[in-house]
């Protein structure tokens, strides 16, 4: 993976993990839920290797996280997302 790969999956990652933690009241959970279903439908049209290969990328960069919550989070993105089936 190049550094933009990397740059690009840990944008995606944080900006729906960032909608996820949003409380209710500053951002209603219709409109999250219409923010990130594209996001998933999109991920989710890879090819099974792609889909492999982002997830994983996804579980590296989500190594970085220094907050318990978003780290809980982000190591659950690629199942969260349906890259991958749970573990």
């Amino acid at each position: 993976m190049t550094d933009v790969d990397r740059v690009l999956a840990k944008a995606v990652m944080d900006l729906v993990i960032s909608i996820e933690l949003t409380d209710d009241e500053d951002i209603d959970p219709d409109v999250a839920t219409t923010l990130t279903e594209p996001v998933g439908y999109l991920l989710n049209s890879l090819p099974e290797e792609d889909r492999q290969t982002l997830a994983a990328l996804f579980r590296e960069v989500a190594e970085e996280e220094q907050g318990a919550e978003r780290r809980a989070l982000a190591m659950d993105f690629p199942e969260a997302m349906g890259l991958v089936a749970p573990e």
